[in-house]
């Protein structure tokens, strides 16, 4: 009796074993980007691809992409608020995607910028798209999906928006 019980627990002690290695090797691990404009993280659940403009990043599993650009306005606008030149921007976004129809609109998705978030979507896809400024940056995340896919990659999608990082001004090397 004491071998068949020996016998079960090393069979349960290597299947735990195997169960452990496969999700140690499967771990997720973080990527930076670094431009002139800005900087942020993604998983390894994305992969970096060519984009027209910006960074342009595509979820492996669900096919969603995600781009990153930055628009550098003129000094002047270095102290207006981003509700005040807002709409010219939208209005640009709108006329890219006409087939979107906006869904909804909230303040502030960013502690750190003035920002605004817009949901679009048509028959096939949504579209959120995560627009922040800080002095005269406006940073535009746009990120699209198949509908029945949205809602699985969006924590992904924000923990990107979350860690974007403007820069402005001139960095000071310390060390």
């Amino acid at each position: 009796m004491k071998k068949k019980e020996i016998i079960i627990l090393a069979s349960v002690l290597i299947v735990l074993t195997i169960v452990i290695a496969i999700f140690v090797n499967r771990k997720v691990s973080f990527k930076e980007v670094k431009t002139d404009d800005y900087v942020f993280t993604y998983d390894t659940t994305w992969k970096k691809v060519k984009g027209e403009k910006g960074v342009t990043l595509k979820h492996k599993k669900s096919g969603s992409k995600l781009n990153i650009q930055c628009m550098v306005l003129e000094d002047s606008y270095m102290d207006v608020d981003l509700k005040d030149i807002i709409s010219d921007i939208t209005y640009g976004i709108e006329k890219q995607n006409e087939g979107f129809k906006l869904i909804s609109v909230l303040d502030a998705p960013s502690d750190k910028y003035d920002s605004y978030s817009y949901l679009y979507e048509d028959d096939m896809e949504q579209a959120l798209v995560n627009v922040y400024k800080k002095d005269n940056k406006v940073v535009i995340a746009y990120f699209s999906c198949e509908s029945e896919k949205f809602d699985i990659v969006l924590d992904s999608v924000d923990n990107i928006f979350d860690s974007i990082e403007i820069k402005t001004g001139e960095e000071i090397n310390l060390t």
